[in-house]
């Protein structure tokens, strides 16, 4: 199955649940988009998915308080749900940020230069929701010696 197929079958998936099986349905459970979109949080389409084998993954990330990421880009569609603190999105040379509190989620820049950081006073957890290609690297770190481009 392609990912395109795939993130289609999820999105129905989701939607029948929302929509098919009403709060009487689920026994009170409730569901919550918290993002979706076909734009990261900068505005910018998101990339078209190659064939291959889809490979989701999740990872949790802690920052502690006054700490930044190293610089990475991620060559694969990615959404990222803050747990705890408020986390920082930095894109090195550009003006513009993004700071999202607990709770909130946002589709993340694909293949752009950024790093997050914790600029308050309590540590930052975020889950990070990759979809890639099975054997392809989720982020790639910058080298500090390399100019960003």
């Amino acid at each position: 199955m392609s990912r395109h197929l795939l993130f289609l079958a999820i999105l129905t998936l989701t939607f029948i649940s929302e929509n098919i099986f009403g709060q009487d349905k689920t026994n009170d459970v409730k569901f919550e988009t918290l993002v979706s979109s076909t734009k990261d949080w900068e505005g910018h389409s998101l990339p078209k998915m190659k064939p291959g084998q889809p490979e989701l993954t999740i990872v949790s990330v802690t920052i502690p308080v006054g700490e930044q990421m190293p610089v990475h880009k991620h060559p694969v569609l990615n959404g990222v749900y803050v747990a705890e603190g408020t986390l920082t999105i930095v894109l090195p040379g550009q003006k513009e940020t993004l700071t999202l509190g607990a709770g909130k989620a946002f589709i993340e820049v694909t293949d752009k230069w950024h790093y997050g950081r914790n600029d308050g006073d309590t540590p930052v957890t975020i889950i990070l929701f990759y979809s890639g290609l099975e054997g392809q690297p989720t982020t790639i770190y910058k080298n500090p010696d390399d100019k960003l481009s």
